[in-house]
């Protein structure tokens, strides 16, 4: 499995392709890299971007937790689920093409940044400084998941 870390800056051009960072391509190694599936990230208004595998793990754990064939309140969330993803291909270069549905829902052009979050890698807006976390606040997060008191 892929572990993704770090940040990297990059552009989109116009007509919605941008290319994975070397590291994330790296990364990924020998694992095939024919697709991968971009997400609407609908907690932070960006997309996601997963290997097929970590995808298809994911899609298993969440549909254990369903009975879509005899609950209709299942396979309402069941369609609405598969509505956040889309597989896109990736050229020998490592670019991708996004749908400009997907570009939209996050406010992704020109200026981007990918960002490894583990099993996957975020795509938003390039963060600017002004909107990066200071070390204070950064220490003061990581006390409250400590439970202690900040």
């Amino acid at each position: 499995m892929a572990t993704f870390a770090g940040q990297y800056n990059a552009t989109i051009d116009d007509k919605g392709r941008v290319v994975l960072p070397s590291a994330f391509k790296k990364a990924m190694g020998e694992m095939q890299l024919e697709f991968v599936v971009v997400e609407k990230n609908r907690r932070s208004k960006c997309l996601d971007i997963h290997t097929v595998d970590t995808w298809e793990r994911g899609v298993e754990k969440f549909r254990a937790k369903l009975s879509p064939e005899t609950n209709p309140m299942h396979d309402k969330l069941l369609q609405l689920y598969f509505q956040n993803f889309v597989h896109v291909g990736v050229a020998a270069n490592g670019r991708i093409n996004i749908p400009n549905e997907f570009l939209e829902y996050a406010g992704l052009k020109d200026k981007v940044s990918f960002l490894g979050m583990q099993t996957s890698i975020r795509l938003s807006t390039a963060v600017s400084a002004q909107e990066s976390v200071s070390d204070e606040d950064y220490l003061d997060m990581l006390k409250m998941i400590d439970g202690q008191n900040a």
